[in-house]
């Protein structure tokens, strides 16, 4: 199924004003789910958490943490930039299909360039990146030439991602040592758009579209607890080590029982309510991957009768931490600051301090009480707790 804006399936076509569904032209909207584009579009991003995963694991000091960081951001976005896009502009014609498949090119040639950006070489990355940003910058050219009704918000998108691929291309003239920081300028820049769209009168997204695509994205982090659990129950009949993975596998279960609870959609008002919580699913997924890499050094100190060190105990409660963090913060912003709320940010305080000081437990016994307080959260609150926000009738 298109989305709001109706185009003919296969064929270009022009597109009017009055066919412009979610900007509410026609006053009439149909349910939307995401497409089989938008479910292929999702497959190459698999590579891309795996790849970001893949350089926590090599490298999991501060500074190693820092750079997961730094290019766990900008794979995020250009998963947002599109899912954003196709939500309002989704013309399922040649065009948006072919668009949608140079980008998942742009996104294989990202994920094949984190390691050199990593390390001092980030040529590839760069360019792909920037080769992203210019495909979004001229989806959204198209509709505002196609579309008079999303002219002012679809200005304001090309400007933005045209920005930003010029700010990443030029990176490439400085040093690779300075280069991080013309990035940091440029996704500044990018997060700072949707500010302006966010506020538009008529808004041109489903928010029940929306929230399954994060959804989706949510179950795409998710699967790298899959794989460690699938990991740690191969280890040569290694019974505590296959029990560690099992426990990463309890965590990853009671993420994913309390965010499908809470979520059925984004917030259908205030500005600053869709912002915060579109902005802190980024908090979101970096804490869930960071998390299933912490589990995945648990099990190998196992294998390796090893202790934890705090760089190995770090993933694990700094990644919950983000998480609880978010979970905190939507609900603070789309409900109130309640003690579910509160909770969440306690807990995460928790997560982080025990991460920090580790008390000498062995890295079963860690990864024990680490979940055994998430499970305890999350029963607290789908028990006696409303869901974060109602979902959006509009």
């Amino acid at each position: 199924m298109a989305s709001g804006l109706t185009g003919g399936a296969g064929e270009d076509t022009q597109l009017s004003e009055q066919q412009v569904g979610p900007l509410g032209a026609t006053g009439d909207r149909l349910e939307r789910h995401p497409s089989w584009l938008e479910l292929f579009f999702d497959l190459v991003f698999v590579a891309a958490i795996a790849a970001l995963a893949r350089q926590l694991h090599n490298d999991h000091s501060v500074a190693g943490l820092a750079v997961f960081v730094r290019l766990f951001v900008p794979v995020w976005w250009a998963w947002r930039g599109f899912a954003w896009y196709a939500t309002g502009f989704d013309t399922d014609d040649r065009t948006f299909r072919a668009a949608c498949l140079a980008g998942m090119i742009g996104v294989a040639a990202v994920s094949a360039g984190i390691d050199g950006a990593a390390h001092g070489d980030s040529e590839t990355f760069v360019i792909a990146y920037s080769g992203l940003l210019c495909v979004l910058a001229a989806l959204y050219l198209r509709t505002w030439w196609r579309v008079p009704a999303a002219r002012p918000l679809a200005a304001r998108q090309a400007i933005g991602y045209s920005l930003g691929a010029t700010v990443w291309m030029g990176s490439l003239t400085l040093d690779e040592g300075v280069r991080p920081i013309m990035w940091g300028v440029a996704m500044v820049a990018l997060i700072a758009t949707p500010i302006a769209v966010l506020r538009q009168p008529q808004r041109a997204y489903d928010a029940a579209h929306i929230a399954e695509r994060y959804g989706l994205f949510t179950i795409i982090v998710l699967g790298e607890s899959v794989i460690v659990t699938v990991a740690g129950l191969d280890t040569g009949g290694n019974a505590e080590a296959a029990f560690v993975a099992l426990l990463g596998f309890v965590i990853a279960a009671t993420i994913w029982w309390v965010y499908f609870s809470r979520y059925r959609s984004m917030p259908g008002v205030g500005a600053s309510a869709r912002f915060v919580w579109a902005q802190m699913h980024l908090l979101i997924f970096l804490g869930i991957t960071a998390a299933a890499v912490g589990v995945a050094f648990a099990v190998e100190a196992v294998v390796g009768d090893d202790a934890l060190s705090l760089a190995d105990r770090l993933p694990l409660g700094a990644g919950l931490a983000s998480y609880l963090i978010a979970m905190g913060s939507i609900r603070a912003v789309t409900r109130q600051l309640d003690w579910v709320a509160l909770m969440r940010i306690g807990l995460a305080g928790t997560m982080l301090a025990f991460a920090l000081i580790g008390l000498g437990l062995a890295p079963l016994a860690f990864v024990a009480v680490i979940a055994a307080l998430l499970v305890a959260e999350a029963t607290i609150e789908l028990t006696r707790a409303a869901p974060d926000h109602l979902q959006d009738s509009t």
